[in-house]
């Protein structure tokens, strides 16, 4: 247990919703989580998944890690994409751990491999990985189940709904502090949380209050002169009613979407959404005209690209001023030059 150093594994249990995080695991600063998302995707759309949550595909480069994964992908069926791809234009190779592949995270580095199968490819290809903790190589376009991602996404771990929160440590229940129930697991011991209640964000042992609906029933003292709401709730006699964060102050760069006792931050087209709050341009943003039989495409990817259309433009239209001030004073000239009839009329009349 000591690999394991005080890492806390925040349980999901979750119907299967098309998004939705199944299992969670965080560090005890929360700083450092792994999260397992449901749903069919590509291994460039579970790329850019990740990155809009602030996190990047899982690397697997250690057994520390590979136990984790192990957790996570415990009693799920199907395969799930993890950070690791062979670059285009390269060959795979047995004689190295990672076989020529790169981590999305970077580099090559690793301390642990486990491949499934130990054939030669030569085309761009991307690993998966299912509950045997088998790496298998496929072609990264194919949509699988699902896909692992790590990073700092503590309110994924501690989201609505969670239940439960499973410390990996040598401790037992008789030195834990689980503030509702605690039970004793092979692994240390979990602490679980009444229903209406979930664990705290901040302290995982504290469990917190909280709504399902905008609109749900307070938790009052007997004789109902004090009652109590979660936070982003507002008391209305008995009941609590949801706070639309939207209309107040947020941290969100361009649209805020308001949820069940908190909000959430999303951008416009062709933005898409980073660590959270933030938004960037889409590099695969397509620029396209009013005819459908033609397509402009854009693979503009860099702020310096960007500066550099935008003064070819300024150029271009300035050239065309400067053009048409030439070919005016042009024209003037040529009239001096050569005096219309009726003005050789008044000048033979003189």
């Amino acid at each position: 247990m000591d690999s394991y150093g005080q890492t806390i594994l925040f349980t999901l249990f979750i119907s299967p919703c098309v998004g939705m995080v199944h299992h969670c695991a965080c560090s005890t600063n929360l700083k450092d989580c792994k999260n397992l998302y449901q749903m069919p995707v590509d291994f460039h759309t579970a790329h850019e998944k990740c990155r809009e949550e602030g996190g990047q595909l899982m690397s697997v480069r250690s057994n520390k890690s590979d136990e984790v994964v192990g957790f996570l992908l415990d009693n799920t069926i199907g395969h799930f994409w993890i950070g690791l791809h062979l670059p285009e234009g390269k060959c795979s190779s047995n004689a190295i751990s990672l076989r020529g592949y790169e981590w999305t995270s970077g580099g090559q580095g690793t301390e642990f491999s486990n491949w499934g199968s130990e054939e030669i490819a030569c085309a761009p290809l991307c690993v998966s990985i299912s509950s045997d903790r088998k790496w298998m190589e496929r072609p990264c376009a194919e949509k699988l189940d699902g896909f692992l991602c790590e990073g700092d996404q503590k309110n994924l771990c501690t989201g609505r709904e969670a239940s439960s929160v499973t410390f990996l440590d040598d401790e037992q229940c008789l030195s834990a502090r689980c503030e509702h129930e605690c039970t004793p697991v092979a692994v240390g011991y979990m602490c679980s949380c009444m229903q209406r209640f979930r664990p705290n964000a901040r302290d995982p042992h504290r469990c917190d209050f909280y709504c399902t609906s905008t609109v749900c029933e307070a938790i009052c003292a007997r004789d109902g002169t004090m009652c109590r709401c979660p936070d982003g709730f507002v008391s209305s006699e008995k009941n609590c009613e949801d706070i639309d964060e939207c209309e107040s102050n947020h941290d969100c760069a361009q649209k805020c979407v308001n949820t069940i006792g908190s909000y959430r931050c999303a951008c416009f087209d062709p933005f898409i959404l980073v660590n959270g709050t933030e938004c960037i341009l889409n590099p695969k943003f397509e620029f396209t005209t009013p005819s459908h039989n033609y397509v402009v495409r854009g693979s503009l990817s860099s702020p310096g690209e960007y500066v550099g259309l935008i003064i070819f433009i300024i150029m271009a239209v300035f050239a065309v001023l400067v053009l048409v001030h030439y070919l005016r004073g042009r024209k003037a000239a040529v009239q001096e030059c050569n005096p219309s009839d009726n003005e050789f009329q008044k000048s033979g009349s003189q």
